[in-house]
C-alpha cells in the first residue's frame, strides 16, 4: 500500500514542529510521513484509521502515530455540512534523530526508546491520562528552544507511564509501495461516507479497478481482514456513537448504519465489542 507521502514543513531553527489544525473537517486522505506524530483532538469526532486498524475519536483523545505509519482522521458526516461547527487539533512532530543519532540510544532513554518502537501500532492515551497529557501538549505552543525539548520529554514520559490502548493489535511492518495509494484511499473514504448504504463487493472492486477476487486479496493483504469485516467494523463504530448520542431504538440504529436485520447487527456488535448493544449503552451511560 502506498499512502500519500505527507511533507511536514521543517525549520532549520527547530527540531520539533507544533501544528494547530482548525478547519471545517479534518484532512481525510490516507497519508504518512517520516516523523512521529502526537495529536490531541480538541474539537470534533469521527473515525481514526491508522496502520491497519481503526477506532473512534472525540474531543480530548490523544493519538501517538509512528514513523511512516499510514493514517487519516475521517470526521463525522455533520462536519462536511456548510454549517459545520468545525474541528481542531494540536500535533507535535519530531524525528528519531531530532536530537542526534544516538540520543534515544542512551541508557536513560531505554523506556522511551521502547515506547517509540511500538508506535506503529498507534497508541491511544487512556481517558484517565488524557487531561494531564493534553495539558502538556497544549503547553508546547508557548515553549521555545530547549524548553520545547523538555516539554516533549515530559509528554513521552507520561505516555510511557500511562495506561494506553492500541489501534492495531500488533506492530505494523508492511512495506510501503509506490502503487496503490489512490486505490486504498478511495475505498476507505467511500466506505466511511457510504457505510449506511447497501454495499456489494463487486461495487467496491469496480471502484478499485480490480476484479472481485483481485480486490479481496488486495484488501486482505493490506489490512489483515476481509472488506466485509472492515465494513462491519465501520458500521459498528458509528453505531456506538449513535447508541450514546441519540435516544433511537437499537433496531432503528441497526438500520441507520446499514444492517438489513437486527439479529445480524446484534451478532456483529457482540463479535466486535464483546458485549451486546444494550449492554454497551447501559455501561457507557452510567
Amino acid at each position: 500500500m502506498k499512502p500519500i507521502l505527507f511533507k511536514i514543513p521543517k525549520s532549520s531553527k527547530a527540531s520539533i514542529l507544533i501544528q494547530v489544525d482548525e478547519e471545517r473537517h479534518f484532512y481525510d486522505k490516507l497519508h504518512y510521513h517520516p516523523e512521529f506524530q502526537i495529536t490531541l483532538v480538541e474539537k470534533g469526532d469521527g473515525l481514526f484509521f491508522g496502520g491497519v486498524g481503526m477506532g473512534k475519536f472525540a474531543p480530548g483523545d490523544i493519538f501517538f502515530v509512528g514513523q511512516s505509519t499510514p493514517h487519516l482522521l475521517k470526521s463525522s458526516k455533520r462536519y462536511y455540512q456548510e454549517n459545520s461547527s468545525g474541528v481542531k487539533s494540536i500535533s507535535v512532530f519530531f524525528n528519531y534523530n531530532s536530537f542526534g543519532d544516538s540520543f534515544f540510544e542512551l541508557p536513560e532513554m531505554r523506556q522511551l526508546k521502547k515506547l517509540l518502537e511500538i508506535t506503529s501500532r498507534v497508541i491511544k492515551v487512556s481517558e484517565g491520562e488524557q487531561l494531564r497529557v493534553g495539558r502538556l501538549i497544549q503547553r508546547m505552543l508557548d515553549l521555545k528552544e530547549h524548553d520545547r525539548i523538555i516539554g516533549l520529554m515530559e509528554i513521552l514520559r507520561d505516555i510511557a507511564n500511562s495506561e494506553v490502548s492500541y489501534i492495531n493489535s500488533e506492530v505494523v511492518t508492511y512495506q510501503l509501495k509506490e502503487q496503490g495509494i489512490k486505490r486504498l484511499d478511495s475505498v476507505l473514504n467511500y466506505t466511511f461516507t457510504h457505510y449506511s448504504e447497501t454495499i456489494h463487493i463487486d461495487q467496491i472492486a469496480d471502484l478499485a479497478n480490480l476484479s472481485r477476487s483481485q480486490f479481496s486479496r488486495y484488501f486482505k493483504e493490506r489490512t489483515g481482514k476481509s472488506y466485509m469485516a472492515f465494513l462491519n467494523e465501520v458500521r459498528i463504530e458509528n453505531a456506538c456513537s449513535m447508541l450514546l448520542d441519540s435516544q433511537s431504538t437499537i433496531e432503528a440504529i441497526s438500520y441507520d448504519v446499514g444492517f438489513q436485520n437486527l439479529s445480524n447487527f446484534n451478532r456483529q456488535f457482540k463479535k466486535i465489542k464483546n458485549l451486546t448493544p444494550s449492554a454497551f449503552r447501559n455501561i457507557n451511560q452510567l
